[in-house]
Protein backbone atom coordinates (compact mmCIF):
# COMPACT_ATOMS: atom_id res chain seq x y z
CA UNK A 1 0.00 0.00 0.00
CA UNK A 2 1.51 3.13 -1.23
CA UNK A 3 0.96 6.44 0.55
CA UNK A 4 -2.02 7.70 -1.32
CA UNK A 5 -3.90 4.11 -1.00
CA UNK A 6 -2.94 4.50 3.19
CA UNK A 7 -4.33 8.27 3.47
CA UNK A 8 -7.50 6.86 1.45
CA UNK A 9 -8.38 3.72 3.57
CA UNK A 10 -7.70 6.60 7.00
CA UNK A 11 -10.05 8.97 5.18
CA UNK A 12 -12.30 6.22 4.48
CA UNK A 13 -12.08 4.93 7.91
CA UNK A 14 -12.80 8.22 9.36
CA UNK A 15 -16.13 9.31 7.01
CA UNK A 16 -17.52 5.45 8.19
CA UNK A 17 -17.48 3.72 4.11
CA UNK A 18 -16.16 0.97 6.68
CA UNK A 19 -18.42 -1.33 8.30
CA UNK A 20 -16.19 -0.49 11.38
CA UNK A 21 -15.41 2.61 10.95
CA UNK A 22 -16.03 6.05 12.77
CA UNK A 23 -19.29 6.59 11.01
CA UNK A 24 -21.57 4.37 13.80
CA UNK A 25 -24.09 6.18 15.00
CA UNK A 26 -22.67 6.80 18.61
CA UNK A 27 -19.51 8.28 17.20
CA UNK A 28 -21.61 10.60 14.77
CA UNK A 29 -22.74 11.87 18.03
CA UNK A 30 -21.54 15.10 19.28
CA UNK A 31 -20.28 14.23 22.94
CA UNK A 32 -22.37 15.24 26.11
CA UNK A 33 -21.18 18.10 27.79
CA UNK A 34 -19.76 17.48 31.04
CA UNK A 35 -21.75 18.18 34.20
CA UNK A 36 -21.08 21.46 35.50
CA UNK A 37 -18.35 21.77 38.41
CA UNK A 38 -18.81 23.39 41.72
CA UNK A 39 -17.49 23.48 44.99
CA UNK A 40 -19.06 25.02 48.46
CA UNK A 41 -17.15 25.11 51.64
CA UNK A 42 -18.30 25.97 55.42
CA UNK A 43 -16.20 25.58 58.20
CA UNK A 44 -15.82 22.17 60.33
CA UNK A 45 -14.78 21.00 63.17
CA UNK A 46 -10.73 21.33 64.98
CA UNK A 47 -10.16 24.05 62.27
CA UNK A 48 -10.91 21.87 59.28
CA UNK A 49 -12.69 23.32 56.06
CA UNK A 50 -15.55 20.92 54.67
CA UNK A 51 -15.58 21.11 50.74
CA UNK A 52 -18.57 19.72 49.03
CA UNK A 53 -17.56 19.09 45.50
CA UNK A 54 -19.96 18.26 43.07
CA UNK A 55 -20.07 17.44 38.75
CA UNK A 56 -17.18 15.33 37.07
CA UNK A 57 -13.37 15.47 38.21
CA UNK A 58 -11.66 15.08 35.07
CA UNK A 59 -8.96 16.29 32.89
CA UNK A 60 -11.58 19.54 31.55
CA UNK A 61 -12.03 20.17 34.95
CA UNK A 62 -8.58 19.08 36.99
CA UNK A 63 -7.15 22.57 36.69
CA UNK A 64 -10.09 24.28 38.28
CA UNK A 65 -10.25 21.94 40.98
CA UNK A 66 -6.70 22.45 41.77
CA UNK A 67 -7.07 25.83 42.25
CA UNK A 68 -10.51 25.59 44.75
CA UNK A 69 -8.75 22.98 46.94
CA UNK A 70 -5.10 24.82 47.42
CA UNK A 71 -7.37 28.29 48.20
CA UNK A 72 -9.36 26.46 50.71
CA UNK A 73 -6.34 24.28 51.75
CA UNK A 74 -4.50 27.56 52.54
CA UNK A 75 -7.85 29.09 54.31
CA UNK A 76 -7.81 26.09 56.49
CA UNK A 77 -6.10 26.02 60.20
CA UNK A 78 -5.52 21.97 60.51
CA UNK A 79 -6.61 20.91 56.72
CA UNK A 80 -9.33 19.68 54.51
CA UNK A 81 -12.49 17.41 54.91
CA UNK A 82 -13.67 16.37 51.22
CA UNK A 83 -16.96 15.33 50.66
CA UNK A 84 -17.53 13.83 47.29
CA UNK A 85 -20.88 12.10 47.18
CA UNK A 86 -21.89 14.47 44.65
CA UNK A 87 -18.83 13.20 42.20
CA UNK A 88 -20.48 10.77 38.91
CA UNK A 89 -17.37 10.46 37.51
CA UNK A 90 -13.56 10.66 38.54
CA UNK A 91 -10.29 9.91 36.19
CA UNK A 92 -6.50 9.97 36.69
CA UNK A 93 -6.77 13.63 36.11
CA UNK A 94 -9.02 14.32 39.37
CA UNK A 95 -7.23 11.96 40.94
CA UNK A 96 -3.66 13.45 40.64
CA UNK A 97 -5.04 16.67 41.85
CA UNK A 98 -6.27 14.82 45.00
CA UNK A 99 -3.10 13.26 45.64
CA UNK A 100 -1.13 16.72 45.28
CA UNK A 101 -3.60 18.18 47.31
CA UNK A 102 -2.39 15.57 50.07
CA UNK A 103 1.31 16.21 49.62
CA UNK A 104 0.55 19.75 49.64
CA UNK A 105 -1.24 19.60 53.03
CA UNK A 106 1.10 17.17 54.48
CA UNK A 107 3.95 19.93 53.45
CA UNK A 108 1.97 22.42 55.41
CA UNK A 109 1.37 20.05 58.55
CA UNK A 110 -2.08 20.04 57.05
CA UNK A 111 -4.26 16.84 56.70
CA UNK A 112 -6.80 16.20 54.00
CA UNK A 113 -10.42 13.76 55.15
CA UNK A 114 -12.28 12.00 52.39
CA UNK A 115 -15.94 12.19 53.62
CA UNK A 116 -18.92 10.77 51.95
CA UNK A 117 -18.35 9.49 48.68
CA UNK A 118 -19.25 8.04 45.45
CA UNK A 119 -18.90 4.58 44.39
CA UNK A 120 -16.84 6.17 41.22
CA UNK A 121 -14.97 7.53 43.61
CA UNK A 122 -14.62 4.80 45.57
CA UNK A 123 -13.84 2.47 42.75
CA UNK A 124 -10.71 4.40 41.35
CA UNK A 125 -9.40 5.23 44.65
CA UNK A 126 -9.65 1.18 45.28
CA UNK A 127 -8.23 0.55 42.17
CA UNK A 128 -5.64 2.61 42.29
CA UNK A 129 -4.63 1.60 45.50
CA UNK A 130 -4.79 5.18 46.92
CA UNK A 131 -7.57 4.58 49.08
CA UNK A 132 -5.33 4.29 52.35
CA UNK A 133 -3.70 7.49 51.92
CA UNK A 134 -6.85 9.48 53.07
CA UNK A 135 -7.84 9.04 56.14
CA UNK A 136 -12.48 8.42 55.75
CA UNK A 137 -14.99 9.94 58.08
CA UNK A 138 -18.85 10.15 57.30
Amino acid sequence: MDLGEAAMAEHEYERGFWPWGAGTAAAAAPAAPPLPFSTDSYPGGGGRLVMVIRGELDHDTAPALQRALQEALERSRSGLRLDLQAVPFLDCSGLNVLLRLRRDAQTHGKTVELGPRSPAVTRLLTLSGTASLFPCTQ
